[in-house]
């Protein structure tokens, strides 16, 4: 613990002294929680200050020795709750946001933690109940929604209580310090992330942490599947500029430019009627429990997707996404020229918890701008463990597995399971 001189009361280091080891306890009861946490752990030192109450400025957690005293003997499980919702906004890079509504975002990133805690569902974490907080809780629903969805969510006043009653009901620390944050921290946060998102063999609950992690991908690996004939079934009608030399005739042809000269009787078709793909999701599930290797091989599906023009028209609308419990990127192609450039840019993102529900309301706001008019497939590379959405989209989605799995169950019977290598595993 820093913070602390010779000078200060004695009463005063006596309290920062138990403060820090109140601190110590809530840190050994949240690592027994969150044991893939003990890396974001080690990024906070203790430092007591004069006033306030609890905050961060990235480096330290700083407390006010009789605040927290005061809190820990009211509620134990207020004080552990507390230490976690100032991690997490260390985690989610909160700090390092430079918002044009600061005090909206200051509630906005509040609400995500909160919402994200109140989910795991932990006694040793449970707070008094509060009418503002059940009724926001059950507003948001129970997809994650990061700080800067809720931010605008409070913009368009979808929730019905007053700025200073969500507040009261949600602030635990001083954001103020966030002021002071160093910005050459934020990649010592991030690698934090991208440790815990890694170090969650199935322990905990799936779904809780997004990742701001990113590597690069090495290029396709071989031993794809054929998707061609599961892709079939989508396809629709359309005539497409090519030459169809199927339909020209050669008689009439060499016949009038026999007869007439330079003056051929039929010229060669111009369009060419095919049944083939238009519009395409591809979902890749980015979050830690699937390791670089496994990312990998979900890029080198894709590759087979893309990169056989049988499957697609020359215009096609295709959405790859990468996704953890949040949407980290989402590309769109529309010619093989776009996939040509983009294949050789691609960078992984996320290495967070596993939520399947944000990449659903991302082609739902798709659909909605007419972004996609005619979607009827989205296929989802993942390991299975993660938050599955309760209700049947419009469109078939299947999710894709590299090989069987104790997670293949998880699928809701409305979607389909695809296994590569062994094609479509029925309910």
């Amino acid at each position: 613990m820093t913070g602390t001189s010779p000078s200060d009361p004695p009463r005063f280091r006596e309290q920062a002294a138990l403060g820090a080891r109140i601190l110590q306890n809530c840190r050994a009861e949240l690592y027994s929680l969150f044991p893939y946490l003990d890396g974001a752990f080690a990024c906070l030192r203790y430092s007591p200050r004069r006033d306030g109450s609890v905050g961060t400025d990235g480096a330290r957690l700083l407390f006010h020795p009789p605040f927290l005293l005061r809190l820990y003997r009211q509620s134990p499980a207020a004080a552990r709750r507390g230490y976690l919702h100032v991690l997490l906004h260390c985690l989610f890079l909160h700090l390092f946001d430079k918002p044009a509504e600061p005090r909206l975002w200051d509630l906005a990133c509040d609400m995500a933690v909160e919402r994200l805690i109140e989910k795991q569902n932990l006694s040793r974490l449970a707070l008094e109940p509060s009418p503002v907080r059940s009724a926001c809780f059950a507003l948001l629903g129970e997809q994650n929604r990061p700080a800067q969805e809720i931010a605008g969510l409070l913009r368009d006043g979808f929730f019905p209580f007053s700025l200073d009653d969500l507040e009261t009901a949600f602030r635990f620390d001083d954001h103020a310090l966030w002021r002071e944050a160093d910005g050459g921290l934020r990649k010592t946060w991030e690698r934090a992330l991208a440790y815990a998102g890694a170090g969650r063999t199935g322990k905990g609950r799936a779904g809780s942490l997004a990742g701001a992690a990113s590597e690069t991908f090495e290029g396709p690996q071989r031993g794809a599947y054929r998707y061609s004939r599961y892709l079939r079934r989508f396809t629709v009608q359309r005539e497409e500029a090519e030459l169809d030399l199927n339909s020209f005739d050669y008689i009439f042809y060499h016949l009038g430019m026999e007869r007439y000269g330079n003056m051929p009787l039929l010229e060669p078709l111009e369009y060419k009627e095919g049944n083939k793909l238009e519009e395409l999701v591809i979902a890749i599930d980015t979050s830690g429990s699937c390791s670089r290797e496994t990312v990998s091989r979900f890029l080198s599906e894709t590759y087979a997707i893309l990169g056989a023009s049988e499957n697609f028209f020359r215009r096609m609308t295709v959405y790859l996404i990468q996704c953890d419990c949040m949407v980290q990127s989402a590309a769109v192609i529309r010619s093989p020229e776009d996939w040509a450039r983009q294949s050789r840019q691609i960078v992984i993102q996320g290495r967070g918890g596993t939520d399947f529900t944000p990449v659903f309301r991302y082609v739902d706001k798709l659909r909605a701008e007419k972004k996609l008019r005619n979607l009827r497939a989205l296929l989802y590379f993942t390991d299975g463990d993660g938050f599955y959405p309760s209700e049947k989209t419009a469109y078939e989605t299947a999710f894709v597995f590299l090989e069987k799995n104790a997670h293949l169950d998880k699928v809701p019977p409305w979607a389909v399971r695809l296994v590569v290598g062994e094609g479509v595993i029925r309910a």
